[in-house]
């Protein structure tokens, strides 16, 4: 298959079983979640999810302080997919500051490997 560079979409050019992966560094800031879903042809197949629980079990409360979670994701799916399919990320911010991060340290990837027939 081929990611076109302009739509960042994997577009399958034979049919078979494929290994689909996606790996980001996630933030999800104050309290907030971040989550990246994988598709084909607009279903969703796949969630990677980065949030914090401040639910505490003992005092059944739930922590007023505001915390930041920063954390390595990956999705690592086999999917069968057919010639023509559309396979692609979206990125959900729940919050107005979470987010996906991306340079030398933190490199975001996406790629689909054709397995077998």
């Amino acid at each position: 298959g081929l990611v076109d560079i302009t739509t960042g979409k994997f577009n399958v050019q034979r049919d078979g079983t494929y290994r689909l992966t996606f790996t980001s560094r996630m933030s999800a800031m104050n309290g907030q979640t971040i989550r990246a879903d994988m598709y084909v042809n607009g279903v969703r197949i796949g969630r990677a999810s980065a949030s914090l629980d401040t639910f505490d079990t003992q005092t059944n409360t739930s922590s007023s302080t505001i915390l930041d979670l920063e954390t390595s994701n990956t999705l690592d799916l086999l999917y069968n997919l057919t010639a023509g399919d559309e396979v692609y990320m979206m990125i959900d911010y729940v919050g107005t500051t979470s987010l996906i991060q991306s340079s030398m340290n933190y490199q975001i990837f996406f790629t689909g490997e054709w397995i077998r027939t």
